[in-house]
């Protein structure tokens, strides 16, 4: 399996990841043979890359959550933003058992190296924003030593970080140009509708509710809805303001494109002390794969190939496959390079597609 650019698709390859739609349902299933018109079809969908089975690679991602928790959250979180349940605790229970069966699923994993690889379309990101922002942020309470309970309360309240928005224009949310001032008061307010909700309607604990309203708070002050600073933020709070925008950053949006998951670790870096807590950042980053597997990549010695495994105790080193030599020649046979064992090599830069 390999990652390429939806652009250099041809007829004839095999999907080797679902691509799922705007619904959070699968609209091509892995093992489909594409065809041009399945190709056409996904380019309307705003689709970029795809991944493809490849006998070179002979690789596999694992996911971190299984298949069936996957398509139960897309529906609970499609409901709930979807209006179905304002003004009811009827997805309340529902909420609880979906996120116990995540936490669930990740403590039953001893080494995780989260590579965030599913493909969607464009117009579907709070369903898999929910989702990942909750797994990233489960993980980083499980770093931090939460017990079952605190990892409960921070799971919901990540799940509904984002619930506010549901009182905002769409057209606002997916605007492509700058905000106007007023707009971006308009987007800021989905932290205290949040909390509202959380709190009021759906009559979550104050800890849950508050995650909704503190997120986008920064240590330095310069978050919003108040501006609080470093320890009058709590912990939970911190935690998903680092997941969030991690998430934000390596997610494709109709108004920009996704930045690759080192250039996202390197922001969250150099944000730390003024917006991120250190502390939790370093958690985070030991189990985030900089480099995901089935990515073409650049090694300082100028020969290119693909990651097709993670090492867990050296994220930013992973196995390469190597296919061109260092003057982009195609050898005639593959070598693999552990990075983690040969750290005279590393990688220089990681690129949209590679053909082998």
């Amino acid at each position: 399996m390999r990652r390429i650019l939806l652009k250099n698709a041809k007829e004839g390859m095999v999907l080797a990841r679902d691509i799922y739609s705007e619904d959070g349902k699968v609209l091509i299933a892995s093992g489909q043979k594409l065809t041009n018109g399945v190709i056409k079809r996904l380019k309307e969908f705003g689709v970029y890359d795809i991944y493809i089975v490849d006998d070179n690679t002979e690789i596999y991602i694992e996911d971190v959550i299984t298949k069936e928790i996957k398509e139960e959250a897309f529906e609970i979180v499609n409901d709930v933003f979807s209006s179905k349940y304002i003004n009811t605790q009827e997805v309340t229970p529902e909420i609880k058992e979906l996120v116990s069966k995540i936490i669930s699923s990740l403590l039953n994993q001893k080494e995780i190296i989260l590579n965030l690889c599913d493909i969607r379309t464009v117009g579907n990101y709070t369903l898999f924003h929910s989702l990942n922002t909750t797994v990233l942020s489960i993980l980083i309470g499980i770093k931090l030593g939460y017990d079952f309970d605190k990892l409960m309360v921070l799971g919901m309240g990540t799940l509904l970080h984002d619930i506010g928005k549901i009182k905002i224009p769409k057209n606002i949310l997916s605007k492509r140009g700058p905000l106007q001032e007023k707009e971006y008061e308009m987007i800021k307010m989905h932290t205290i509708v949040g909390y509202d909700i959380l709190s009021s309607e759906y009559k979550f604990e104050q800890n849950v509710a508050e995650i909704a309203l503190f997120h986008h708070e920064r240590l330095d002050g310069s978050g919003y809805p108040f501006g609080k600073t470093r320890d009058e933020i709590p912990q939970m709070a911190k935690i998903v303001a680092v997941a969030d925008v991690f998430d934000a950053l390596v997610s494709d949006r109709e108004f920009r494109k996704r930045l690759k998951p080192h250039m996202a670790i390197e922001y969250l870096l150099n944000s730390c002390s003024t917006h991120f807590d250190s502390y939790i950042v370093s958690k985070f980053v030991t189990f985030i794969s900089l480099f995901q597997i089935g990515t073409p990549v650049v090694l300082n010695t100028r020969e290119k190939g693909i990651v097709v495994h993670n090492n867990p105790k050296f994220p930013s080193r992973p196995i390469v496959r190597i296919f061109y030599d260092s003057e982009g020649k195609r050898l005639a046979f593959r070598k693999d390079i552990d990075l983690a064992l040969n750290f005279h090599y590393y990688i220089v830069d990681v690129l949209d597609d590679l053909e082998i």
